[in-house]
């Protein structure tokens, strides 16, 4: 991250905010297919978790970064695709009462995220990890 980011809300608080973002993202017609068949306390966990280790991690963009690549490679997911999970993130933040600085730090981390994810087109996407390409339609 560019700033240097304050300290992190407590694991109690974060996992809580996952729940609310988690609860969105897997109700959502575009981005809840993209977890079809996962666990969602299993999937909260991990988000937690990887921003525990990473939120002031020098090594981010090498070590961290190549996690989110290899993680996501098979996912076709398109600026707006991030864009619409960047906002449920930001709404699940603040309502779970977070203090306007850790909001805007931890959207600050989670846009950082974008060029190791997002993708122009499904001939970026790669199934070398053995998981079938996945590309939801934008529902109408």
């Amino acid at each position: 991250m560019s700033e240097d980011p304050g300290p992190l809300p407590s694991e109690e608080v974060l996992l809580a905010a996952a729940r609310r973002f988690y609860d969105a993202i897997y109700a959502h017609p575009w981005l809840g297919p993209f977890f079809g068949g996962v666990d969602q306390a299993r999937q909260e966990a991990k988000l937690v978790r990887f921003i525990q280790m990473a939120w002031d991690d020098p090594t981010f963009f090498t070590m961290h970064g190549r996690f989110l690549r290899d993680e996501h490679a098979h996912m076709l997911i398109t600026d707006e695709l991030f864009d619409l999970r960047h906002e449920l993130f930001a709404d699940a933040l603040r309502q779970q009462g977070l203090a306007a600085r850790e909001v805007e730090d931890l959207l600050r981390f989670n846009e950082s995220w974008r060029p190791f994810v997002v993708k122009a087109s499904i001939e970026e996407c790669s199934d070398e990890g053995g998981r079938a390409i996945l590309a939801v339609p934008r529902p109408t």
